[in-house]
């Protein structure tokens, strides 16, 4: 008989237990996941920063945390993580009534783009661990991962011609009857800009540094087209490296820099642009619309998108265009802006197998094949 009753006592706790688990497992619980930082340089490492909260009394002896992440953070620890389209987290605990969990997770940013946690969820159960409960939860962290610095001669060389042209420039459009301040001679300064005064009291030649009439500009456009009938990203990844090292370089010197492409930002879906600034500030931003564009979605046609551009370009101002394709229909494009804009220039990312674009002869002298390592 009280075999009987013990029965009946124990099957009614196993009944009211999975009761109240049931309508009350996932009351006043939280996860969120977020990263330690908004804006990171690629390969720089970051933290994944996971937080549970039970907010009852219920306690939650079975609980895993599970969260999504994407293939560019490369995890340091790969314990409870596995690897397909996604990366996938699972930690497992168990949490005490008014309690709260954080873990901090060490990730290396291999890859530039913008990135989210696609799905945030805990899956629970009872105290018998007969049920399990699942949600998930919304979670609004990003992180945006900022192109590669490119090294080698190349942007050396790019950054030198651009400051020498602008130079010349600055030079052939002073204003003869403003005075900006004195400097020292250099060989490159005419005779009759010298300041015999300042000479004569300096013991050293001296000459009038007239203001410009206006200040040089660079203007970047970025052609993410596809290149290939594969659709290949690799070197419009390369285009983007360039164009962040390009924009950081002539932010050293003070160079006014605006940055367009035809490329879709991954949230908004639109062509991307910032206005000519030479400030830290602006930089940053331009770093950041380079972070976020997104390959997987098709540029905006490139004839709407540059015909766009050259609109809000100035006939003396300094142009350059980055874009690895190559075919007839941009060469000719290429060559019509060319007659409308002198001093536009065409750099043309490329592998050593890559053919030879079949330029035009007008836009010939200012064409420029940069040559990367790798392959589609």
């Amino acid at each position: 008989m009280e075999i009987i009753v013990l029965i009946v006592v124990l099957g009614l706790v196993f009944i009211v237990e999975s009761l109240y688990y049931h309508y009350h497992a996932l009351d006043d619980l939280d996860l969120s996941v977020y990263f330690s930082k908004d804006v990171a340089n690629c390969g720089e490492d970051v933290e994944l920063i996971e937080v549970a909260m039970n907010r009852k009394r219920l306690p939650l002896p079975f609980i895993i945390l599970k969260f999504e992440s994407p293939r560019g953070l490369e995890y340091y620890d790969m314990t409870n993580v596995s690897a397909s389209d996604h990366m996938y987290r699972e930690d497992m605990l168990s949490m005490k009534p008014f309690s709260k969990h954080t873990r901090r997770i060490k990730v290396q940013c291999t890859k530039r783009g913008y990135y989210t946690f696609p799905r945030v969820g805990i899956t629970t159960a009872d105290l018998f661990l007969t049920s399990r409960y699942n949600t998930n939860f919304d979670n609004e962290s990003e992180l945006v991962v900022l192109p590669e610095i490119v090294d080698g001669e190349f942007v050396e060389m790019l950054t030198s011609v651009t400051l020498s042209e602008l130079q010349r420039r600055r030079t052939l459009i002073t204003d003869p009857f403003t005075l900006s301040g004195i400097r020292e001679y250099i060989t490159t300064d005419p005779m009759n800009s010298v300041n015999w005064k300042a000479s004569a009291k300096t013991g050293e030649l001296m000459v009038n540094q007239r203001a410009s009439t206006n200040a040089p500009k660079v203007h970047i456009f970025l052609n993410l087209e596809y290149y290939n009938q594969k659709r290949s990203t690799s070197l419009l990844e390369k285009s983007i490296s360039l164009a962040y090292t390009y924009l950081c370089k002539l932010s050293e010197w003070g160079v006014q820099t605006s940055l367009y492409s035809n490329g879709r930002d991954a949230v908004t879906g639109e062509p991307l642009s910032a206005s000519a600034s030479a400030s830290s500030v602006e930089l940053e931003k331009k770093a950041v619309i380079l972070g976020r564009i997104d390959l997987k979605q098709a540029a905006v046609p490139l004839t709407e998108a540059f015909e766009n551009f050259i609109e809000l370009t100035d006939h003396d101002d300094f142009i350059v265009v980055i874009s690895p394709q190559s075919n007839a229909g941009f060469c000719l494009l290429m060559a019509d802006a060319k007659s409308r804009r002198p001093a536009l220039n065409w750099i043309m990312p490329a592998y050593k197998i890559t053919p030879e674009a079949e330029i035009e002869p007008n836009i010939a002298s200012a064409y420029m094949r940069w040559e990367v390592k790798g392959h589609d």
